[in-house]
């Protein structure tokens, strides 16, 4: 009776189904990780598009700026804003004004003097 036995029972490689499990999971986990870095990816995009569009406005608002700067400091726009009356003048006093001059070089034989020194000429013989 124990022969019959025997046949009946089937035997598993344990070794074989221990790397099938293995490689499935690696299967699965590299699957998975190829969606969550695709789906990473599109985020990613759709991120930088927005702030593509973003600098864009932003550089276009600064263009209308700078344009408004120029116009509103221009000499005739600054001329017709004087003559309406929203900017006052004033003449700048003697007092507030400030002069730097060149201080006059020591004439003194112990002074430092640029100097140029000519160039030694060969003799040929």
């Amino acid at each position: 009776m124990n022969r019959s036995r025997r046949r009946n029972c089937n035997t598993v490689n344990a070794a074989s189904l221990a790397r099938w499990i293995v490689m499935t999971a690696f299967l699965a986990l590299a699957g998975l990780a190829y969606v969550y870095l695709t789906l990473q990816l599109y985020h990613l995009g759709e991120r930088r598009k927005a702030v593509e569009n973003e600098l864009a406005s932003l550089r276009t608002q600064n263009d209308i700026a700078a344009g408004q700067i120029a116009a509103l400091t221009s000499r005739s726009a600054l001329q017709r804003r004087l003559k309406e009356g929203y900017l006052k003048m004033i003449p700048v006093s003697e007092s507030k004004i400030v002069r730097l001059t060149i201080p006059a070089r020591p004439t003194d034989e112990e002074a430092i003097q640029p100097v140029v020194n000519p160039l030694p000429q060969h003799e040929s013989k």
